[in-house]
């Protein structure tokens, strides 16, 4: 097997990472677009398989962790919602029209903030990942995601050869 990297294999790393833009063209873009390219292209290098595995298992666990933001906001939310109902016990429309004042639903307009930043804390932290992985993959070099599970194990060089050799023998 090759140890030194190719200008293509370093190209298509970069663009596998790059691909998960595609989330803001059409929906779960971020999961098809490198897996597309990762899966027709993952056999030609250890390289690019790693940096394929490494992409998606960081998009999985943002998605993970927004879903698990959102679940925690949902309770929190619906509780502060209730809080701000006030005296009547029920909330209706005049609940809301009656909340003119900004501290009748203060709990709730601040347990929204927090975790709107949050979820923006989540979005650039995957923004600037993303690129600093585009740019080591171009720079021919390995990145760790940070706060990524590894649903995906990348392959070390002897893992590869096993499996690139029974898929052959198939």
């Amino acid at each position: 097997m090759e140890t030194s990297i190719t200008t293509s294999q370093k190209n298509t790393a970069t663009f596998i990472h790059l691909s998960v833009f595609s989330q803001f063209l059409f929906p779960l873009g971020n999961f098809i677009a490198p897996l597309i390219i990762w899966a027709a292209l993952k056999r030609d290098s250890l390289f690019v398989d790693n940096h394929g595995r490494r992409a998606l298992n960081f998009q999985m666990s943002t998605f993970l962790y927004a879903i698990g933001l959102v679940l925690i906001a949902i309770p929190f939310l619906v509780w502060q919602g209730l809080i701000a109902a006030g005296e009547q016990g029920y909330i209706s429309e005049e609940t809301f029209e009656n909340m003119v004042f900004p501290g009748q639903a203060s709990g709730l307009i601040i347990t929204a903030l927090v975790f709107a930043l949050l979820l923006l804390a989540l979005f650039v932290i995957t923004l600037f990942s993303v690129i600093s992985a585009a740019v080591s993959a171009s720079n021919g070099e390995e990145y760790k995601y940070p706060l990524s599970i590894n649903f995906l194990k990348p392959l070390g060089a002897s893992e590869q050869e096993t499996a690139s050799a029974s898929s052959s023998e198939v």
